[in-house]
């Protein structure tokens, strides 16, 4: 989780608790949302997939996607649960850990859990030493599909509050594919202005676009950097007119933006989609002209929930999933965690991403 830290809480061994019926629920679900030019429906079948009882996941934060060379869909977790979740959605206090991984196919069927340890005594899929931990951020393959690249920001935590932690840097995890065992983890950057954690792009012009975040104490803006898919520690900075070796140079780009973000492509144009900053519930989109932008025609795609039932919730790091898209409808998730640890037990439902069709948004 990006935005703060949960409360250890539980997990559940994930198995869906439905059947394997269409992905494109666009036009099923009962609550619609229009803004000036973009109208969005909730996903009720997206929000099906994710939730779950037992056998694997049953809560988690980040929930950013990539759709790997074989099909399948990556999705990287924060701060999650595994173990089980009662019929009432209440969860027991087992099964917490830092970070795992999942793969589902497009339907969001073969759901499948990546995480240390056993399922009696899990552990983190992705072991920091000492007593930082490991919150993935976003991935992308090795330019002969041999490896796969997961970034994660490396945290401490300083106190029991919700906010108290740390993000001291960002290393990499080196994956073997397509088992996605962990080959190695190495050192990307330290304690730098900008967290170099916000998402990847995959150009056709060869490189893959790093997009870090800068936070002040009312905004966060975006910086940019690009690497090879041979050598991701190969990398240069956009001081706004170049790329540099100086990442002291790098130059704002975007402002009023959240830690987590998508820049993707689709049907040849590029976009920029974030919620708004200080887990404001807003969700907005940009168009890009390259990924140092400029980025224009800012409009509202959603506007989240801020309850789960009877509970207050956050919502942050809001995500595109181009890959599981439907035509001309978009697929945007977004995170939830609930404001007390009383609601983190006793609705599991407050702690999982949840899903939404956006169409007239291009």
């Amino acid at each position: 989780m990006k935005e703060f830290l949960t409360v250890l809480t539980l997990l559940c061994f994930a198995s869906a608790c439905r059947k394997e019926p269409v992905k494109n629920d666009i036009n099923q679900s009962a609550v619609q949302y229009s803004t000036a030019a973009i109208h969005a429906t909730e996903s009720a079948y997206w929000d099906s997939v994710f939730t779950r009882y037992g056998n694997g996941w049953t809560g988690g934060d980040v929930a950013a996607s990539y759709k790997l060379p074989d099909g399948r869909s990556l999705w990287l977790w924060g701060d999650s649960f595994l173990d089980t979740v009662y019929a009432n959605r209440q969860r027991p206090v087992v099964g917490f850990i830092h970070n795992q991984l999942t793969t589902t196919n497009n339907s969001g069927g073969k759901f499948t859990t990546y995480y240390g340890g056993t399922k009696r005594n899990p552990l983190p899929y992705f072991q920091a030493s000492g007593d930082d931990f490991y919150w993935p951020c976003f991935t992308f393959m090795s330019n002969n599909n041999a490896n796969t690249y997961v970034f994660l920001d490396r945290v401490v935590t300083f106190g029991n509050g919700a906010f108290d932690f740390k993000v001291t840097g960002v290393d990499i995890a080196v994956l073997n594919y397509p088992d996605l065992s962990v080959k190695k983890i190495i050192p990307f950057t330290r304690d730098t202005v900008v967290n170099w954690s916000g998402d990847a792009f995959e150009s056709s012009d060869g490189f893959v676009y790093l997009f870090g975040v800068e936070s002040t104490k009312y905004n966060k803006f975006v910086h940019v950097a690009r690497t090879s898919k041979a050598n991701p520690l190969d990398v240069v900075y956009w001081n706004g007119s170049a790329w540099t070796t100086n990442a002291d140079s790098s130059v704002r780009v975007l402002g009023g933006v959240s830690q987590g973000f998508s820049f993707f492509q689709y049907k040849g144009k590029q976009y920029f989609l974030s919620q708004e900053n200080l887990l404001g519930p807003n969700i907005y989109i940009w168009n890009a002209a390259s990924p140092v932008g400029p980025f224009t025609k800012k409009r509202l795609v959603y506007t989240t929930p801020q309850k789960v039932g009877s509970f207050k919730v956050w919502t942050y790091n809001a995500k595109a999933h181009p890959e599981l898209s439907v035509g001309d409808s978009l697929l945007v998730g977004y995170c939830t965690n609930a404001q007390t640890t009383n609601g983190l037990y006793k609705n599991a439902d407050t702690y999982r991403p949840y899903f939404v069709w956006a169409t007239n948004w291009q």
